[in-house]
């Protein structure tokens, strides 16, 4: 992972390039990523510009033996924690640890290294349970500690999603973030770092990602994937700057909770509470994490509608996406468009707190009635 591999971001990774220049890396740094961003291609920048024997100008050369290990994530003294769960070939709690999973991650971030969550849990086949970081790993972690460095340089522990940590695992790596050994290097990454405890939060140092610009994600698609400059700028306005949104329209996958979304809305304004009921009990039945996914998504496509609608955005759109949003967006005014973001929000917030999801969504839905015809009422074609 190179500065090339990364839009914009330059005032982070300059401050990465720096710390190792200067041989003043933390022993524990948190990596406060984005949405759809590169956070985690941001920690195995750091880490590959640590680890590089052979730096240019700062940067890591690509060439050297640690960066093409690095590259492979095949590196000894490069351990990767991520959210795991249960599969058809991991059956025992006990082997629900990261390193069960390696080749798909190797694999999964040869493929995309700024991969969202969704991606990670399709690729391991538990789109339907929610990963975590738990026991399991503890005991990995603690094998692993007990080990000398195989090059005798650093000993780097990326974690993804560290939100996804249970207490076992947050307080086993709490212990080495408090009594540090020399060169070992705790990198975490999450998008939610309120979610960890405050005492990992007081331990580490933390650096946040910047929001990307459409012109910079419009450079980056224009150059990595070779697109005109125009066709590039209208992948980055339609992905309003969401690197993981960006990569897949540009692999030509569909986004599955727009057409989610879709069928909600339309039942909600049929009034069709029977339909109703059956999509608040399908979408209760998912995970969490899916479910909250879900209430992002939605929370989008009502602002999109809403500045597409309402403020007469042009948003370059095509096929069924452009159709959806052009006969939809007139709905979205301000007869309801704060109705709708305070809707999904406390949707999400009651999820978050283990409310009874059916109820939640039922609910839910039974408000996006009124909503969306109190917007029936006000928009401009009604």
């Amino acid at each position: 992972m190179t500065d090339k591999d990364i839009p914009g971001q330059r005032a982070l990774k300059s401050v990465f390039r720096q710390m190792v220049d200067e041989d003043r890396v933390p022993h524990a740094m948190l990596i406060h990523g984005v949405e759809g961003g590169s956070g985690l291609a941001l920690a195995l920048y750091l880490v590959q510009t640590l680890i590089c024997e052979d730096k240019r100008g700062g940067e890591p050369c690509g060439d050297c033996a640690e960066c093409v290990r690095a590259s492979s994530y095949a590196h000894p003294d490069i351990h990767y924690i991520f959210p795991v769960n249960g599969n058809k070939e991991v059956k025992k709690l006990e082997d629900r640890f990261s390193d069960s999973f390696m080749v798909e991650w190797r694999e999964a971030l040869k493929q995309n290294p700024y991969m969202p969550l969704t991606t990670w849990y399709q690729a391991i086949d538990i789109e339907k349970k929610s990963g975590f970081i738990g026991d399991a790993e503890s005991t990995s972690l603690r094998r692993k500690l007990a080990l000398k460095s195989f090059e005798g340089g650093y000993r780097v522990f990326v974690v993804w999603h560290a939100d996804k940590m249970n207490a076992s695992f947050a307080n086993k790596i709490l212990k080495n973030l408090e009594e540090p050994t020399a060169k070992t290097l705790f990198v975490l990454v999450t998008e939610n770092p309120s979610r960890l405890l405050p005492t990992i939060i007081s331990r580490v140092q933390i650096f946040q990602e910047d929001h990307l610009g459409e012109a910079e994600l419009g450079r980056f698609i224009e150059s990595k994937y070779g697109l005109s400059e125009s066709d590039a700028m209208n992948v980055a306005f339609r992905a309003e700057g969401s690197l993981a949104q960006a990569i897949k329209e540009l692999e030509h996958q569909e986004d599955p909770w727009l057409a989610e979304f879709r069928d909600w809305m339309r039942m909600a304004y049929s009034r069709d509470m029977s339909g109703l009921f059956k999509w608040s009990e399908n979408m209760a039945r998912r995970p969490r994490d899916s479910q909250r996914q879900f209430c992002n998504a939605a929370l989008k496509v009502v602002d999109r509608c809403y500045r597409m609608g309402w403020m007469q955005v042009n948003i370059p759109l095509e096929g069924e996406d452009a159709k959806f949003f052009k006969d939809f967006s007139p709905f979205i005014n301000t007869a309801n468009v704060s109705g709708f973001l305070d809707l999904l929000e406390e949707s999400a917030f009651h999820i978050e707190r283990n409310v009874n999801e059916k109820t939640v969504w039922f609910d839910t839905s039974i408000q996006a009635i009124r909503l969306i015809h109190a917007g029936k009422k006000s928009a401009p074609t009604a």
